[in-house]
């Protein structure tokens, strides 16, 4: 702005012109909102439909969610406790028989994992004993030092009564056994 108070030339007649309000024709602003009429089948526009939900679903969702995830940890949590075990072997010619017995009264489900099944828990699920407190399962294993750990509930234990692993690299809490001809 100048001294006196006006715009230079090239800023007054920017100004004029923004100021400047755009006649629109008519027959134009017919077509348009036409076009936009929900009924006229050759409009192009269509309205998008957004999901929504109501304040009190949402509010219902979120706590069947809070309760479905406190159920989970509860019964993650209930039947996490230390395991006990012992394992013997029978030698039959080059594979041994491997006996694993782990001590787990409270237990839903218990397999054991390890170098012999790739870790996965489904391939060799262990049954509940007579005494419905001790866990059996017998593997046939050649000779060699194994890696293994039993699978409680859900839940990763190693064995108490064999020799512990070392790290293994992924903080999963593993025993060592060694399979000979003639015994463990």
């Amino acid at each position: 702005m100048r001294d006196d108070g006006h715009l230079p030339p090239g800023l007054e007649r920017a100004t004029e012109l923004l100021r400047d309000e755009s006649h629109v024709r008519p027959e134009w602003r017919a077509a348009v909102m036409a076009s936009l009429d929900r009924d006229d089948p050759a409009s192009s526009i269509r309205p998008v439909r957004r999901w929504s939900m109501r304040p009190t679903a949402a509010i219902a969702a979120g706590v069947l969610c809070a309760i479905a995830g406190g159920a989970l940890t509860f019964a993650a949590t209930r039947w996490s406790q230390p395991a006990r075990a012992t394992l013997a072997a029978v030698d039959t010619g080059r594979i041994s028989r491997v006996r694993f017995t782990l001590v787990a009264a409270k237990a839903a489900r218990v397999s054991i994992v390890g170098d012999f099944n790739q870790w996965n828990p489904t391939t060799l699920p262990m049954r509940r004993s007579t005494d419905g407190q001790t866990w059996e399962i017998e593997v046939p294993l050649a000779s060699g030092r194994y890696t293994y750990a039993f699978f409680v509930d859900g839940r990763v234990a190693r064995d108490s009564a064999a020799a512990e692993s070392p790290n293994d690299g992924f903080g999963t809490p593993s025993s060592v056994i060694l399979v000979r001809g003639g015994g463990t």
